[in-house]
């Protein structure tokens, strides 16, 4: 069965209720460690009412994340922004591997130096490690160990059959705009005020299951999702995937655990 493409968008208005470093940083790593659960493809970050520097933040912690923990210290310098970050949980996803690397392992790696042979890679061995074709330098590729020994040899490569963690995509766009450059084909927006799914499960499930590449859309703390996005066609279906909910309101980290859940199971039922 091909593998559908799952896409999450959060507003970069997502940590704008609160000024602790410490808060912000656990709100965002919720979101990152849940998409990471639930095989996540991508968490773009559209332009809500927050400025720019909140979307950064956003971008980084995401990003962070997903970074193994091997190649953050050479990847991420020194800053205040990232001072919490030690407190979340790692991902612990497929292409997090604590380990060192076997023949025939996928391994995450950096590039470092590029020569007229190939490009030098940082995969997290006790050794750099040389790939024979010439690669952009200081990006985070997937390879493949094709030889050990005096040497490391690996090769672009990456596995299909497992998780590879997620791509952050900060458009610093509209959702209107950031909606159109991803070009899902089934949009779902979540909103308290909507059908509740159990009453439309059978709808939900019959375009999930001819979709290729999913959004589901997650509003702001203050005012949700934009309230045109109905008379610019921007969704397909719009549900309530928390109803009878106990709580006055839920989190945008929250309603992203709630829903995933509900499409993890829709997804991957027959």
């Amino acid at each position: 069965m091909l593998k559908k493409h799952l896409s999450i968008f959060i507003p970069d208005s997502l940590t704008a209720e609160t000024n602790d470093l410490k808060l912000k940083t656990y709100k965002v790593g919720a979101i990152a460690r849940t998409a990471a659960i639930f095989n996540t493809d991508q968490i773009v970050v559209y332009h809500d009412d927050a400025n720019q520097k909140e979307a950064n933040f956003i971008s980084d912690i995401l990003t962070y994340m997903n970074t193994p923990q091997y190649l953050r210290k050479k990847v991420f310098p020194i800053r205040n922004e990232l001072k919490y970050v030690g407190l979340l949980p790692p991902l612990r996803t497929p292409h997090h591997p604590t380990g060192k690397p076997g023949e025939g392992d996928y391994r995450q790696g950096l590039t470092l130096k590029r020569t007229k042979k190939g490009t030098f890679v940082d995969i997290g061995a006790d050794k750099i490690a040389f790939c024979k074709e010439q690669l952009t330098v200081n990006k985070i590729l997937s390879f493949r160990v094709t030889k050990l020994g005096k040497e490391i040899i690996v090769e672009p490569d990456e596995p299909y059959d497992e998780y590879w963690g997620y791509e952050t995509l900060s458009t610093y766009k509209n959702l209107h705009q950031s909606i159109k450059s991803v070009k899902p084909d089934f949009v779902v927006a979540t909103s308290r005020n909507a059908a509740p799914i159990t009453s439309i499960l059978d709808e939900v499930k019959f375009k999930v299951n001819n979709a290729k590449h999913i959004a589901i859309l997650f509003g702001g703390p203050y005012s949700g999702l934009p309230e045109n996005i109905h008379s610019q066609n921007l969704v397909d279906l719009e549900v309530n995937t928390i109803p009878l909910q106990g709580t006055k309101t839920v989190r945008t980290e929250e309603a992203v655990l709630a829903t995933l859940s509900v499409f993890n199971l829709l997804l991957n039922s027959k």
